[in-house]
């Protein structure tokens, strides 16, 4: 299928990924983060991450043509991080030990930001009417949509039957040193993988997975009886 965009217009839209991403994580020391969260729109540093962006974007494009692209992602950027903050504000006397809203916040704010970036790219090559044609294409394909549905069934139907069936071990298990929900995100991830790694016909990889899967179980569990020192070193030759 045809992509939408051209070489040309796809760099556009990783050059402004890219300056997002130098300007969100690698550019914005800690005390800006921190006085940010504090001060929040009476934050010098707000303002001066904003106008960060702006420049480095504007760099990247390069093209004097494209100001006002390098203006509204430095404007949109600032309204976005003052909302998230000011959000922050008033849900942090709530008790959130595992740090669940925190980490929704940051996911928000990266979705927002993308979100956004993206419109712009938009705007910037007037593709909103190339990529509602190509919605309009991608939706009703019945090759993508037995995909997803491969996707959601691996996620939550699977991962229910997986524990439906195992009940009677996981009884028997000790389970106070696991960390919460640990094994049912790592299922999902590794289930996501396998079926992706079908989809695209590397089934070599899905056995590489499984042995180093094993491979890590047997190094985490050194204190079996079949595994001293002496004989784990001789099996492996």
């Amino acid at each position: 299928m045809k992509a939408f965009f051209t070489y040309q217009e796809g760099s556009l839209l990783l050059r402004l990924i890219i300056a997002h991403l130098l300007t969100d994580f690698f550019l914005q020391p800690d005390r800006w983060v921190k006085e940010k969260k504090e001060k929040n729109w009476t934050s010098k540093y707000l303002w001066l991450h904003g106008l960060l962006t702006g420049i480095v974007v504007w760099i990247l494009l390069w093209d004097n043509r494209l100001w006002w692209a390098a203006l509204s992602i430095a404007l949109i950027h600032t309204v976005i991080d003052g909302l998230k903050n000011q959000y922050d504000h008033r849900t942090r006397k709530r008790k959130d030990p595992e740090g669940k809203t925190e980490f929704r916040l940051f996911v928000i704010d990266q979705l927002c930001h993308l979100l956004a970036l993206f419109g712009i790219w938009l705007l910037m090559i007037r593709g909103w009417d190339r990529l509602c044609q190509t919605l309009k294409m991608i939706l009703p394909d019945y090759r993508i949509l037995l995909r997803m549905a491969g996707y959601l069934i691996i996620l939550e139907p699977v991962g229910y039957f997986i524990g439906f069936f195992t009940k009677r071990w996981s009884k028997e298990l000790n389970m106070q040193d696991s960390l919460k929900d640990a094994g049912k995100w790592i299922g999902m991830m590794e289930r996501l993988l396998i079926l992706t790694l079908v989809y695209i016909g590397q089934f070599a990889a899905i056995g590489f997975l499984i042995a180093a899967k094993s491979l890590l179980r047997v190094i985490d569990k050194p204190d079996l009886p079949h595994l001293s020192a002496r004989g784990n070193t001789q099996n492996m030759y």
